[in-house]
């Protein structure tokens, strides 16, 4: 899993809505709504940081292939490790 985090909710919801209009979401078939989460229920750590994990296949598929690098690289958005993460997320997080 690739582990991130942002105090930057308009810019979280920019990516989404990018990606989501990028990949065809949501999906005539209704299976897929969106990519992941909207702000307003993204999983938070103490900090009110959204976090999000997602799985390199994810992470392999543009436009995020070219956009993830770019975001992290710029400091918009953190890469953390799998302890860090567990560590920030509620207990009670999906």
């Amino acid at each position: 899993m690739i582990y991130l985090r942002t105090s930057d909710e308009h810019l979280y919801e920019s990516v989404r809505k990018a990606l989501d209009a990028a990949w065809g979401h949501p999906t005539a078939d209704g299976r897929t709504v969106t990519c992941f989460a909207p702000s307003d229920v993204a999983v938070r750590d103490s900090s009110n940081r959204i976090m999000l994990a997602i799985h390199p296949e994810f992470a392999a598929y543009e436009p995020a292939a070219t956009m993830l690098p770019s975001l992290v690289s710029e400091g918009y958005v953190e890469q953390i490790d799998e302890v860090d993460y567990m560590a920030a997320v509620p207990r009670d997080a999906p």
